[in-house]
């Protein structure tokens, strides 16, 4: 079950249904075109079809600027050993503009609480790591992590994870289940409707307009 999970800022998420979309919007109206020819009309849908992919190159660009910094501070090798103690859940509330009204969401996210163990004079710290988007402590199988620390004395990344072998491996804390996100495979089948929604829309307007 060895695996690695990213927090949150450096992920770059679920951009296959965007891709997927954009295929089939290009794919599309170059049928139109070598069939029909270009249309003045064709325009806007080739100019509509770079929104999307507008927001995956942002998403790529800001996971790996997050990632670089990541990179850079192991670079710098301070580091030390740390146990996790504990895990924060937060709700965090965002404005979603999908639809017509504006309305306000959460997204979850888990926080690990760690003991950084100084090793020259034994001194505990506990710092909180990054938001992670996944319930990452039902995955570990140890409470043990490095912890490095950037330039500046101030930003924490965690490394060196210990994962379960099989995931009924016991938890190294024992939170009931409605601690985690219960419907967090719910966002995902939302997605996929939506974008099945607008490929069928899109279709059919390339059925119309050819």
């Amino acid at each position: 079950m060895s695996r690695r999970i990213r927090p949150a800022e450096e992920e770059v998420g679920n951009i296959i249904p965007t891709i997927l979309f954009m295929f089939l919007w290009y794919s599309g109206l170059l049928g139109i075109i070598a069939s029909t020819g270009f249309d003045t009309m064709l325009l806007l849908f080739l100019i509509a079809g770079l929104l999307p992919l507008y927001s995956v190159v942002t998403s790529i660009r800001r996971a790996l600027f997050y990632r670089r910094q990541r990179a850079e501070a192991i670079a710098g090798g301070q580091s030390c050993t740390g146990k996790i103690r504990s895990v924060v859940r937060q709700d965090q509330p965002y404005l979603d503009h999908t639809h017509d009204h504006r309305r306000i969401r959460y997204r979850r996210y888990y926080y690990l609480e760690v003991d950084m163990i100084n090793p020259d004079t034994g001194v505990t710290n506990t710092i909180r790591s990054q938001g992670y988007s996944k319930p990452i402590h039902r995955y570990l199988s140890s409470n043990k992590v490095r912890v490095y620390t950037d330039k500046s004395g101030w930003k924490y990344y965690l490394e060196d994870f210990q994962w379960k072998q099989n995931k009924n491996d016991p938890d190294i804390f024992d939170y009931p289940k409605e601690f985690e996100d219960t419907i967090m495979g719910q966002g995902n089948i939302i997605q996929i409707i939506f974008i099945v929604i607008m490929i069928l829309m899109v279709l059919n307007t390339f059925f119309q307009i050819g």
